[in-house]
């Protein structure tokens, strides 16, 4: 079953006017009127409506460089009137509800997709750098809840018990990226505040003082000290496992089905999706840290430009010519460069010869531009025979090639089971190409097949005990060649 678009989700969610005052160039006020009422509010959800009022009127007192427009009050003089207006538009964008209990008794009720909505801007406003480092107390949690053996065991879980586990993992993974995401965030922020610097002692604090946790590498490390980095290899092969397991796939969806009420089929799509999401998130945890460490280590050199640049190309010097300029513009205000002529110089420059460029002279002289190279290739006929023979030898390397997904075919095709075992003594090579899949499960152990499955085999063999003794070694024929005797067991 195909999900439908989030806009229709969401929209069948919130009101159409739901993000309107975000839009509104007053929405400084919606966000602090809201949030201001949430809290009253409490966990309770609900406040007087006179309450409410005065809220949004000491919330106007605090903006007043905001212009309200004319469905907001504009005209009004009276700011109750306006804190009244105001929360006309907090009642039809539906983020508060006004209830009549009686005749002189009204409450105001916070909508919950207002307390979302409040969740979300304070993550974006969030700017502390101890986000660095929480993140990898959820990475933890979710690797020592993966590494009990009964976990994710279908045979003592519960289908009701495996549905809350993986969900749960699942969520705390997205909060531990959304953690990491925020934290890329504020690395932008200081980005631009590097880029903005107007002296390099500003520089300088911003990267010393301000950015606390400035050093290369902050998200590696974190995942390094707590041993993470192994830990989230290894649950993650758990995962894996359990991926290719149908009972457990089955087990899963029994409780998605029970719990949410799906039919048979999309609740084992809807199991599958959760697993697959579940290794994805283990996999990216390692990516999204990399990455910031990434753009931790440009905020570095950005900020090192930065001072040089300050300090060098743009130090004292030019600051001092810059200076003299501008007492020479305000001295001469008004005044012809002609009339300078007679006036006593400033002062007398100690070289024998002096020459001041000005006007086209001054400009950089143009660069010559080199001919382009012809890049072209040649598309001669006499060409024609040497690239079908070098099409033609690629194919044959490619088929003469040993990889991993033609030892995986040959194995699903002699063992459909598992713990099924097959070996040379028993085995027939008709041609070179069954010979050279024979050769490549000796190569590899594991390899994944077009539909997504997991084929894992061992293979062994008399060498391991009579490597000392080689005539010992029993050889079977294959084809046109003899090559020594060993066993392939499947066990995935």
């Amino acid at each position: 079953m195909v999900n439908p678009p989030l806009s229709h989700r969401l929209l069948s969610s919130v009101p159409r006017g739901f993000f309107r005052p975000l839009s509104r160039r007053s929405a400084g006020v919606y966000i602090d009127c809201a949030d201001r009422i949430a809290d009253a509010a409490g966990d309770a959800g609900s406040i007087p409506q006179t309450d409410v009022i005065a809220l949004v009127r000491e919330v106007l007192a605090a903006h007043p460089e905001i212009q309200l427009a004319e469905d907001e009050g504009a005209f009004l003089r009276d700011t109750r009137q306006r804190a009244g207006q105001i929360f006309n538009r907090l009642c039809e964008a539906g983020w508060v509800e006004d209830q009549q209990l009686g005749l002189h008794e009204r409450l105001v009720l916070v909508s919950p997709g207002l307390r979302q909505l409040l969740r979300l801007l304070r993550e974006l406003a969030e700017e502390e750098i101890a986000e660095l480092i929480t993140f990898a107390d959820t990475v933890r949690g979710v690797c020592e809840t993966l590494e009990r053996e009964e976990a994710l065991d279908a045979l003592i879980r519960t289908p009701d018990e495996l549905r809350a586990t993986v969900t749960d993992l699942n969520a705390r993974l997205e909060s531990a990226v959304i953690q990491l995401h925020g934290v890329e965030k504020l690395i932008s922020i200081f980005d631009e505040r590097q880029r903005a610097s107007k002296s390099p002692a500003e520089t300088l604090r911003l990267l010393y003082e301000e950015f606390g946790s400035g050093q290369h590498m902050v998200c590696y490390d974190a995942l390094r000290r707590n041993g993470l980095l192994p830990r989230l290899q290894a649950v993650r092969g758990k995962v894996a496992k359990v991926r290719d397991l149908p009972m457990a796939k089955e087990r899963l969806a029994e409780g998605l089905s029970a719990h949410y009420g799906w039919l048979v089929e999309e609740s084992y799509l809807r199991a599958d999706t959760a697993l697959r999401d579940l290794e994805h998130g283990l996999a990216s945890i390692r990516l999204v840290a990399d990455a910031i460490d990434s753009r931790m280590a440009s905020f570095n050199r950005l900020s090192q430009q930065r001072y040089t640049y300050q300090t060098e190309l743009r130090g004292r010097r030019p600051e001092i010519v810059k200076s003299y300029c501008d007492a020479v513009n305000a001295l001469h205000l008004g005044c012809k460069i002609g009339t300078l002529r007679d006036e006593e110089p400033d002062y007398t420059p100690l070289v024998p010869e002096v020459r001041f460029f000005y006007g086209i002279e001054s400009l950089a002289r143009a660069r010559r531009g080199r001919a382009a190279a012809n890049l072209t290739f040649s598309l001669a006929e006499e060409h024609a025979d040497d690239a079908e023979a070098d099409l033609a030898a690629l194919k044959e390397r490619q088929r003469l090639a040993l990889t991993p997904q033609r030892a995986a075919r040959l194995v699903a095709r002699l063992m459909d089971k598992v713990a099924v075992t097959a070996g040379t003594d028993n085995v027939v090579s008709a041609s070179i190409d069954d010979l050279l899949d024979l050769l490549a499960t000796a190569a590899y152990e594991q390899a994944t097949m077009p539909d997504g499955r997991v084929v894992r085999w061992e293979v062994d063999g008399p060498r391991r005990q009579d490597g000392l003794e080689v005539t010992a070694i029993p050889r079977d024929k294959q084809f046109d060649w003899h090559i020594e005797r060993f066993t392939i067991t499947r066990y995935a």
